[in-house]
């Protein structure tokens, strides 16, 4: 009987024992865990105790803010993207002159204080402008950091399904060469300085988190880092066209990184208060590195060169405490000479936004505040 008891006893402390080792353990690892995914405000506490962000506001006679209004917005824009590939050594007669089945795209954007995103997606409404070409899909995310003097934007596009209108490319001069398989990605990654912040907003046609009170000129500077790739399951150029191009028949990837430096302008006129007049534009020679990719997934050439690239925006439109809308149109544009080839590439926009400022919800100001900087 005592040595049943005693075996009791000691049951009991060796299960106790192992409830405070992996109690303690369990504490160790919660600590470790803590310490590799930190919650912002832990990490600013931790790594920048003594930060705290200054407000320091534009001049409230050229720009009003709205620091407690969630500024929501939709858009839909009709594109016109097209993209070419000739040959550098004749006449564009075996070029191909791929083109998109995109008719109308839809986007949505959110914003509040310095922090913005947006999504845009492909409206499968059925009002497709060409019946006889390939279908076509379309998407990009966007998120951006306004600030002040300087903003970020990251963005991501994904474009798939091209048609090549080209008659002398395909055996029938009646139909044109579908290329379903043809896929166009891109990484965009830009930060803007705009030196005259205090009186020009660059984003007040744009991100609707500001407002332009009076008409104001700005010079601005872009930089930037791109990654695109242009790719089909099978070589981008088809067998009647081989004639006409050096060391690229079998080549079905292209990919580019180029690294942007480019000085650019803007303007915001407004008129009777609540209407404005916005554009803005960016010409660049652009440093660009490149690489082609065989059908055997054998690379065949790297190489770097200057490419010439142009995008700007322009808008016209109404604005009050509340709501906006407006006209938009958008241009980027960029031109190529790498081995063997020339690329041409163009994509437009114009469409029609319109926004409204809400009240901000109280978890999104707590979320904002719980991951933004102290200050901001």
């Amino acid at each position: 009987m005592i040595k049943l008891k005693l075996s009791i006893i000691v049951g009991l402390f060796l299960i106790e024992a192992c409830a405070f080792q992996q109690k303690v353990f369990g504490q160790k690892e919660k600590e470790k865990r803590e310490n590799v995914f930190l919650h912002p405000k832990k990490f600013y506490r931790k790594f920048f105790p003594k930060l705290r962000i200054k407000p320091n506001p534009p001049d409230s006679l050229y720009i009003k803010t709205y620091p407690n209004y969630l500024a929501v917005s939709v858009h839909l824009l009709s594109p016109s993207i097209r993209t070419d590939i000739s040959s550098k050594k004749v006449s564009p007669i075996g070029a191909s002159k791929f083109r998109t089945n995109v008719a109308d795209i839809a986007g949505f954007n959110m914003g509040y204080r310095f922090i913005a995103a947006g999504f845009s997606f492909l409206l499968n409404s059925g009002l497709q402008t060409h019946s006889n070409f390939a279908k076509s899909d379309y998407r990009t995310a966007t998120i951006k950091l306004n600030g002040g003097a300087r903003s970020f934007q990251f963005m991501y596009l994904r474009l798939k399904g091209f048609t090549d209108i080209n008659s002398s490319n395909s055996p029938d001069p009646t139909h044109y060469v579908q290329r379903p398989d043809v896929l166009i990605r891109e990484f965009k990654f830009e930060g803007l300085y705009n030196p005259s912040w205090k009186k020009y907003s660059y984003i007040a046609p744009f991100a609707f988190t500001q407002r332009q009170l009076k008409s104001k000129i700005g010079f601005l500077l872009k930089a930037g880092v791109y990654y695109s790739q242009l790719s089909g399951d099978s070589a981008l150029i088809g067998r009647s066209q081989r004639q006409y191009f050096d060391n690229f028949n079998n080549v079905n990837v292209i990919r580019t990184f180029s690294i942007k430096l480019a000085p650019g302008a803007g303007a915001n006129f407004v008129f009777h208060k609540h209407y404005n007049l916005s554009f803005v534009v960016f010409p660049s020679y652009d440093l660009c590195f490149y690489k082609y990719i065989a059908t055997t997934n054998e690379k065949t050439n790297d190489n770097q060169t200057f490419i010439f690239a142009l995008d700007g925006k322009a808008s016209v439109g109404y604005q009050s405490k509340r709501l906006y809308a407006g006209l938009r149109y958008e241009l980027e544009q960029k031109q190529a000479a790498l081995q063997s080839i020339q690329i041409n590439s163009r994509h437009t926009y114009l469409g029609l936004e319109v926004g409204y400022r809400f009240n901000t919800p109280r978890f999104v100001k707590k979320g904002y505040k719980d991951t933004m900087p102290p200050g901001t």
